[in-house]
């Protein structure tokens, strides 16, 4: 009797490849967020308040000083991921400080630009009030040639100077202001979330009108508010930022 040849298994297929867990998707720019943070605070009416008399207060220039000095610690505590980014209405001293390098920012961009516009609009409103037909010419010509170099410069000025304000509120710095390579950098390596910051920072200004339309209480609401919401739209913008 012969016998019957064993049969051999095949081998076990081999186990499938660990599976990769898929990485986080990168946070985008939320764009409801800083029209909402400021609600998310317990606290938000007192700190809105006081804030508002500040704003009211920067009629005289100086109060100015303490809203933007309020905004320079807000936007670094965006930045840092703190859940209620709303600093207390404490050591107002440390906010005039603050608020002082960022109006000195300001002003060292706005100034040359006014310079600018005296040094030509003047002598063209000069000719255009003398009884002369070549003078008026010549004045109306200055005030053309004017108009379209500060349209460009007006645009360039939108478009760095938050995130000059911004450089120097985050790294305590004046200097910080004006490192232009940098400053470029961050805008064109984060073009999307800085135009985003952008639209929001004109949301903004209009949400601002409406304080300005009911005055006095509207204005002190509005017009502070408005102020958080830029600051968080900028701040946030900063934080997914690249390379800064």
């Amino acid at each position: 009797m012969s016998e019957v040849p064993a049969t051999t298994m095949p081998p076990p297929p081999p186990p499938p490849p660990p599976s990769v867990p898929a990485a986080p998707a990168a946070p985008g720019f939320d764009f409801v967020k800083p029209f909402a943070y400021v609600f998310e605070d317990p606290n938000w009416v007192q700190k809105v308040l006081l804030g508002g008399l500040f704003y009211l207060a920067g009629f005289l220039i100086i109060g100015w000083f303490f809203v933007l000095g309020y905004a320079a610690r807000t936007a670094r505590n965006v930045i840092r991921g703190d859940e209620r980014p709303l600093p207390e209405w404490e050591n107002v001293g440390d906010f005039f400080g603050e608020g002082a390098r960022l109006v000195g920012v300001g002003l060292v961009y706005v100034i040359p630009m006014i310079v600018l516009v005296a040094w030509f609009i003047v002598p063209a409103i000069f000719m255009d009030i003398i009884d002369n037909r070549a003078a008026e010419i010549l004045g109306s010509g200055i005030a053309g040639c004017i108009s379209c170099l500060i349209v460009p410069l007006s645009l360039a000025m939108m478009l760095f100077l938050p995130a000059s304000l911004l450089f120097a509120a985050v790294e305590q710095r004046f200097s910080a202001a004006f490192e232009f390579a940098r400053i470029w950098a961050f805008i064109k390596e984060n073009i999307g979330n800085y135009l985003l910051a952008i639209v929001v920072y004109l949301i903004a200004r209009f949400v601002a009108g409406f304080g300005i339309v009911l005055f006095c209480i509207g204005l002190i609401f509005t017009g502070f508010w408005s102020v958080l919401i830029m600051t968080h739209g900028f701040a946030q913008a900063y934080k997914l930022a690249p390379k800064r």
